[in-house]
């Protein structure tokens, strides 16, 4: 609980807009109580209220506010307990006094940089896209011309990609249980290329990301002159596919040399090498795909709907969402057949939103009943009203 709690803000401040870092001037109200007709003492008392309120305010425009209200305690012991630090400037606009309390309004300038920076070292992972999960999926070979007579699989890439995920907050799903349980022909059809395979095996284990590829390395051209050394080269390849609409995310590779004396060992090492780059090229993908569809802009969720028994139904359906669907830019129709359609909604919130006003509308005849909701896919059903 408390760790879950723990990774509620880095990834939410990785994916602010590059422009967001900068001083942020707040206007805020302090009061303070007069003890023994002591002014000045509660005049800085309430300025301190003031600032903290200003820092605090802040914050709460860096993360949501669900998330400051789980969080509170931690992020108010550790960052509004340290309000000097972060305020750059301010000034007293009016101090009144009523009763024994003076209040007072302050102008301050917050410093966002060194406000983000902190809230960063506090490791709070805010997951905005509902905590998704990431499997990780890569076929490994190392080849050799001396000291090993065959292709060798070490894992060292899929290890390499999964250690710096989870060092970057993300929930990866555990590869030794899906090494267990996945069919090697399943596994060859998604590591060929395969984005709709590798789509349905990652919502079998509550992936909403796949991360799959290859990685080999060669000897690159025998043993160094003089020497029993061998210089290695590795290739990593990869993509990512989003699991509820098999859309390719990223699509990466990356190389790495390394030099030793044995090609099983330095072939690992130079596929480690190669894996830490594409894993750094693939977080900073998915880290700007989320960015976009975070901070003000929309993104495209796929409707499925089944069940239509006549097209006069979809016209209803398009049309409630175009013009009574708060958040909805755009409305595309990819296809209809057989009572099935696919729409792709271009939608400022989220899927599980999109699911509730679609729940809730009572159409002329029928209703629509959710059948699957993922971050990105909603899935639903007409049901017919009886009279």
């Amino acid at each position: 609980m408390i760790r879950s709690a723990i990774w509620t803000v880095l990834l939410i401040l990785l994916l602010l807009p590059c422009d967001a870092v900068g001083g942020e001037i707040v206007l805020t109200e302090g009061v303070a109580a007069i003890y023994g007709g002591n002014v000045a003492a509660a005049r800085d008392r309430a300025i301190d209220d003031a600032l903290r309120k200003a820092v605090e305010e802040t914050v709460g425009t860096l993360i949501s506010s669900e998330t400051f209200a789980e969080n509170y305690k931690v992020i108010h012991d550790r960052i509004i307990g340290q309000t000097a630090g972060y305020i750059e400037r301010y000034k007293v606009l009016s101090e009144t006094v009523e009763g024994n309390l003076l209040r007072v309004r302050v102008q301050a300038e917050v410093g966002r940089a060194n406000l983000m920076n902190d809230l960063r070292a506090l490791g709070l992972l805010q997951v905005l896209k509902e905590k998704p999960k990431v499997m990780v999926l890569i076929d490994e070979k190392v080849g050799g011309l001396y000291g090993t007579t065959a292709w060798e699989n070490v894992g060292q890439a899929e290890s390499t990609i999964i250690e710096k995920l989870l060092a970057a907050g993300f929930n990866v799903v555990d590869p030794q249980t899906v090494r267990a349980n996945i069919t090697r022909d399943k596994a060859l059809r998604m590591l060929e290329g395969d984005a709709k395979a590798a789509a349905t095996e990652g919502l079998k284990y509550g992936a909403q990301v796949v991360i799959m590829g290859k990685a080999f390395s060669k000897n690159a051209g025998g043993r160094l002159y003089g020497t029993r050394m061998q210089s290695i080269q590795a290739t990593v390849q990869a993509r990512v596919i989003r699991t509820d609409t098999a859309q390719i995310l990223s699509a990466r590779s990356a190389t790495g040399t390394k030099v030793h004396v044995d090609e099983l060992q330095g072939g690992a090492l130079a596929i480690k090498e190669a894996s830490e780059k594409l894993a750094d090229q693939l977080m900073q993908d998915i880290i700007n795909k989320w960015r976009s569809e975070v901070y003000g802009r929309s993104q495209e969720i796929t409707l499925m709907i089944s069940g239509l028994t006549s097209y006069r139904h979809l016209s209803a359906i398009k049309r409630f969402l175009e013009k009574e669907t708060q958040g909805v830019r755009a409305v595309y129709q990819r296809s209809y057949t057989s009572g099935i359609a696919e729409l792709m909604i271009d939608y400022g919130g989220k899927a599980s939103n999109l699911a509730d006003e679609l729940a809730n509308r009572d159409f002329p005849g029928f209703r629509l009943e959710p059948t699957n909701v993922t971050p990105n896919r909603v899935d639903v059903k007409v049901v017919l009203e009886k009279y």
